[in-house]
């Protein structure tokens, strides 16, 4: 994800660059693209949490097959 968040800031960067944005959607994807970044943040945070968590401890087949459901 992060390969694909660093395409977003460079094709808004060179679209500011020729001048085609105007201001507003120029603020717009300024907006997007750090609320984006804050997501892929956490979302790996959340990942890493996971993993360390599914270490420890084996969640039973009841509770399994329940959440499957």
């Amino acid at each position: 994800m992060t390969e694909k968040l660093e395409q977003y800031k460079e094709r808004v960067n060179v679209l500011k660059e020729k001048g085609e944005l105007i201001p507003d959607a120029e603020i717009l994807l300024e907006e997007m693209l750090a609320e984006l970044t804050e997501l892929n943040r956490s979302n790996k945070a959340l990942r890493r949490v996971i993993l360390k968590s599914g270490q420890g401890s084996a969640m039973s087949t009841r509770l399994r097959d329940a959440l499957y459901e």
